[in-house]
Order: structure tokens, then sequence, then C-alpha cells
């Protein structure tokens, strides 16, 4: 427990977001990285429980939060702790989702330019060579 609360303390968490993770049983890098598949996750559900105990969360919050997260996922492998894994081939994160939208826009943007034909080349430069001589 003194390690996540440490770590959590490095990061300037008040003490009100330390007892949510106490209050939650978020005791230890272990059960941090064994619990949450993601900082998304983490950072949600401490978050909501905070929201729900002072009435706001703010973006800084969030922002500590997985850097905790990922701090606590570094030092679980130090220690060959394996974090839990997501069950769907596809992460639940905002990141990922955003990069899958945007290969959807890019397949379409593809498909756009195949019924596009290429322009036409240049004309052949004039015989006496380029207009720009020194």
């Amino acid at each position: 427990m003194a390690d996540l609360m440490e770590l959590a303390q490095q990061f300037g968490l008040p003490e009100h977001v330390l007892s949510v993770f106490r209050d939650k049983g978020v005791t230890s890098i272990s059960t941090l990285v064994k619990t949450f598949e993601d900082d998304e996750q983490f950072a949600d559900f401490v978050a909501e429980e905070v929201q729900k105990k002072t009435g706001s969360a703010s973006k800084r919050l969030r922002l500590a939060l997985k850097m905790v997260y990922m701090d606590a996922v570094q030092k679980a492998r130090s220690r060959n702790i394996r974090p839990k894994m997501s069950s769907s081939p596809v992460s639940s994160s905002a990141t990922s989702r955003a990069e899958s939208e945007n290969g959807e826009e890019e397949e379409e943007a593809f498909e756009d330019e195949e019924d596009i034909p290429p322009p036409p080349p240049p004309p052949p430069p004039p015989p006496e060579g380029p207009a720009w001589r020194p």
C-alpha cells in the first residue's frame, strides 16, 4: 500500500483522492494493475468516485491519475507483475477509438481518389532552357 500512496503523492494527489483509493480497495500497485485494463478506465473510475465525494473532478486530476496508472504499470512490470489485459481485440481507450475513426476516414479518402484521374504532366521546358538563368 505504501508504494501506491507514495506514487500518488509524488503526483500531488490530495488526501480526498487517496481516501477514495482506500475506500475502494485500490491499496497497492499490484491491485491497481490487476484491476484496471488501462489508464482511461482507472482515471474514469477514480474521478467518478471523487466527483461523488466532492462534486467535481478536474481534467488535471484525470491527467494525474493517468500518470499514476502508467508509473504503476511500469513498476509492476519491473517486479514481474502482469497487468490486466483487455479481453476485447480493440482497446476501449479514446486514443484507440480516434485512431480507428481516422483509419476509416483514410480508407474513404483512398476510395474517392480512385475515381479522380491524375493531373496531366507539366509542359516540357522551352528549347532555350529554363527561364531563371543567373
